[in-house]
């Protein structure tokens, strides 16, 4: 069975020197300056994706050898289930842990693999039950309270392709919700198998800060 992967990319930054040029100064130069990045595992990222001590967790969530947290939902050695139930909404809370470690504000979002080919829904992943206009995978956090609408404790839905703001310093508590309205649970293939795409846009992590230089 393959893992379930998250995949977090690593963006590479440059960084140049400039000066002021009159015409005709000269026709080439060559300047060196040191630049220094680092990469780290999901855990210790700018984007951090980490474990959470919690059974869904335990049971469904781990780090691969590059220390890129991935999630499997299939075939459980202890108690013999095989998969989700057909039919359902099935809830796992406390998956894992979004936080944001770098320097600013990010709005992040996702974007699901390509849906198996022996599945009905294709890459939209739209329940095949035309009666449920819902995602057969969708990612949620659970809500804390303070600024946030709603009651601490709701699931908020994150659709494919929404983005969801996360504070400088703040993290989410993330689960997972499947849909198997019109799925058929006969038809030997998963129900979502690939790397989900996470990104992170932080485009105030690029200002200029109030009286500073242009």
């Amino acid at each position: 069975m393959k893992r379930r992967n998250f995949l977090a990319g690593v963006a590479g930054t440059a960084i140049g020197g400039s000066a002021l040029l009159g015409s005709g100064a000269f026709s080439r130069v060559e300047s060196q300056r040191q630049v220094s990045i680092q990469v780290a595992n999901d855990a210790n990222a700018y984007l951090g994706l980490k474990l959470l001590d919690t059974p869904n967790s335990n049971n469904y969530v781990d780090y691969d050898e590059d220390g890129h947290l991935f999630i499997n939902i299939a075939d459980q050695a202890e108690g013999g289930g095989q998969g989700v139930n057909s039919d359902s909404f099935t809830y796992f809370d406390g998956m894992f842990e979004l936080c944001n470690q770098g320097k600013a504000e990010a709005d992040i979002s996702y974007e699901l693999p390509s849906a198996p080919a022996d599945r009905a829904y294709g890459d939209d992943y739209t329940a095949p039950d035309s009666e449920y206009d819902e995602q057969v995978v969708t990612f949620y956090y659970i809500l804390e309270g303070g600024d946030d609408p709603g009651s601490a404790g709701d699931r908020i839905m994150v659709q494919e392709g929404q983005e969801v703001p996360l504070a400088l310093g703040e993290c989410r508590e993330m689960g997972v919700r499947t849909v198997t309205k019109g799925v058929d649970a006969t038809v030997d293939a998963p129900l979502i198998d690939g790397e989900v795409v996470l990104t992170a846009n932080s485009p105030e992590a690029g200002q200029v800060p109030d009286g500073g230089g242009s």
